[in-house]
C-alpha cells in the first residue's frame, strides 16, 4: 500500500465546495484500486487542504489517470483550486 499525498491550494471562501465536490468526484478511484483517504483542512490557513489516498500502488493510479472517471474528477476540482496541486507518494511506518 502507497499513500498518495496531495497539497492543494483554494480560494478561503470555497473551501466547504471544495471539500464537498473533491469528496464526491474522487469516488471513481476506489474502483481503480484507491481504498479511500482524508480530506485535511489547515486550522491555520483557510486556503490550505491536503488531500490522502490510501492505494493499492502507484501503478493503479496511473491506470486511472486515463480514464473517464479520472477526467470527470479533474474537471469538477481544477476550477476550485487557486494553484496547481503537488504532492508524492508516502509509505506509512508505525510509530
Amino acid at each position: 500500500m502507497v499513500y498518495e499525498m496531495r497539497f492543494q491550494t483554494v480560494d478561503p471562501a470555497k473551501r466547504d465546495e471544495y471539500v464537498q465536490i473533491y469528496r464526491d468526484a474522487v469516488q471513481g478511484c476506489k474502483s481503480a484500486g484507491s481504498t479511500g483517504g482524508h480530506i485535511l483542512c489547515s486550522d491555520d490557513d483557510p486556503s490550505a487542504v491536503i488531500v490522502i489516498l490510501l492505494w493499492e500502488s502507484k501503478e493503479h493510479l496511473a491506470r486511472w489517470r486515463f480514464t473517464d472517471s479520472y477526467k470527470s474528477f479533474r474537471a469538477a476540482v481544477a476550477p476550485l483550486q487557486t494553484a496547481k496541486s503537488h504532492g508524492g507518494f508516502y509509505v506509512a511506518e508505525t510509530i
